[in-house]
């Protein structure tokens, strides 16, 4: 009977356990999921006027597929409100793959004369479509495309004369606590990842009040 007892009470003891064990991770979820963030917006242009009630933060990087479906998925989702004054995307650097960072210098180079986000399109799409995107004469060439000063940019992209700028972008990304790329701030929302359904209904949501 004692020996039934002694096995009773390590049953109880094992299911209490459990129970606080797998009821802690939940609660954390719901407060991550609750929980809104204060993000600067960075020192780039907004896609966007900067008065949109609605502002989304991406930290992204050039070499990452899921930033280029953002480019190729998302945005046109979300075009109209952005002409309507309504939504404005800012983009802030997040460089996981090292050897983007020089794209992400000459991407401010062309923001020097006011074509960052052609420039960030045009280098994600030749990205998603399988083009080399790391050599100096990718940028070049866009550039020229752009209309831009050719000189005025190679000074620029030879100089990587936004490399501070982009490193305080990544340590904020750090100091946020981001894991990869891309990660979207939404009125202060944090969703990660390439997530389209989650981000379209925050933003439905956002309009409605």
């Amino acid at each position: 009977m004692k020996k039934y007892l002694q096995i009773g009470l390590v049953v109880v003891i094992v299911g209490l356990s459990v129970l606080f064990l797998t009821r802690t991770p939940i609660v954390n979820n719901q407060q991550s999921i609750n929980k809104t963030f204060t993000v600067d917006k960075g020192n780039l242009p907004p896609l966007g006027t900067s008065t949109a009630p609605i502002t989304i933060i991406e930290f992204g990087d050039f070499l990452c597929p899921f930033c280029g479906r953002a480019v190729l998925e998302l945005y046109p989702q979300i075009e109209n409100l952005i002409q309507e004054g309504k939504v404005a995307i800012y983009f802030r650097d997040f460089v996981v793959h090292p050897q983007a960072m020089s794209i992400h210098n000459a991407a401010r180079c062309a923001n020097e004369q006011g074509k960052y986000w052609e420039f960030n399109k045009k280098i994600f799409i030749k990205f998603m479509n399988g083009e080399t995107t790391t050599p100096k004469e990718v940028w070049l060439n866009l550039a020229k495309e752009l209309g831009l000063d050719l000189q005025s940019f190679e000074k620029c992209v030879d100089e990587n004369r936004y490399f501070n700028d982009i490193q305080k972008d990544n340590q904020e990304a750090y100091n946020l606590g981001l894991q990869g790329t891309p990660t979207f701030f939404i009125n202060g929302k944090m969703i990660e990842g390439i997530n389209i359904p989650e981000i379209m209904s925050t933003i439905n949501q956002l309009l409605q009040q």
